[in-house]
């Protein structure tokens, strides 16, 4: 199992930095925020360059992330989003851009717009088989894959290989899905993984409290645990936000190498 984090929670900081400090701390990889890969062209020039860059400081990049849901823009305009991250996955050889689906639960929503998005989709996914990249679907609540049930009905009728999913169990728990059965339902589709965790406020979501990974209210060590068990071999990728959300990465690393230490 190998670490990295999110340069989402990070987009004030300029890319160069969010890189001396994946390699200052060991990470193996990080999940480059597509604003940080624009900015890298626009102010060092292309990507392969960026990818070398990555390569002599030992960085992966396990997933290019967008925040794009197929159904706030139009379609042209996903289209575009879509393939400028497949480009930028291509480029700097990742096997996946993150995206969503849709941005309302999956009982809330129309047939109408859950076909549409599963159409779009399904161009997507014929483009990301040209670039011979992935599309991952973050399973997220207020979207079409807030449930495992939900997110596996989405895979199936976009009935593509190339759409695979993103498992988020901080995510889940805001609808008070446990993690542990949703991970055995949904463990087949998966090609990446986010971690993170909080005490939670279920009244004001927003208010809830970031914590490193041991020290909020989901039972993380038990998750990893499982993941050992079914020999999962990708990545975990903490994804912190706020203006806490360095700390937090630091400590949830110092924390999850010590867990493997132990084991």
């Amino acid at each position: 199992m190998k670490v990295s984090f999110c340069t989402t929670g990070l987009k004030k900081q300029n890319v160069m930095d969010v890189i001396s400090f994946a390699e200052e701390h060991g990470f193996d990889g990080i999940d480059m925020w597509y604003g940080h890969v624009e900015q890298y062209e626009q102010q060092h020039g292309p990507l392969d360059s960026l990818y070398d860059l990555l390569q002599e400081k030992g960085l992966k990049v396990p997933a290019v992330s967008l925040y794009t849901d197929f159904v706030s823009q139009g379609e042209e305009q996903t289209e575009q989003a879509v393939q400028n991250g497949l480009n930028a996955a291509r480029q700097l050889h990742s096997p996946l851009i993150r995206v969503f689906a849709g941005n309302l639960a999956s009982n809330r929503t129309s047939p109408e717009k859950w076909q549409s998005a599963v159409d779009q989709f399904q161009k997507a996914a014929h483009m990301a088989d040209d670039y011979k990249v992935n599309i991952g679907l973050e399973i997220h609540y207020d979207t079409y894959a807030d449930t495992p049930e939900a997110a596996l009905k989405f895979l199936e009728d976009v009935g593509h290989s190339r759409l695979r999913t993103i498992f988020d169990g901080s995510n889940l728990h805001v609808n008070h899905i446990d993690q542990l059965p949703a991970l055995e339902t949904v463990f087949h589709t998966i090609s990446h993984i986010h971690l993170k965790d909080y005490h939670w406020n279920f009244d004001s979501w927003y208010l809830s409290e970031p914590k490193p990974i041991f020290q909020g209210d989901l039972d993380q060590k038990s998750f990893l645990k499982e993941l050992m068990n079914r020999h999962y071999e990708g990545f975990v990728s903490l994804e912190y936000f706020g203006e806490h959300s360095v700390g937090h990465i630091k400590e949830s690393l110092t924390e999850l190498e010590a867990f493997f230490t132990q084991k």
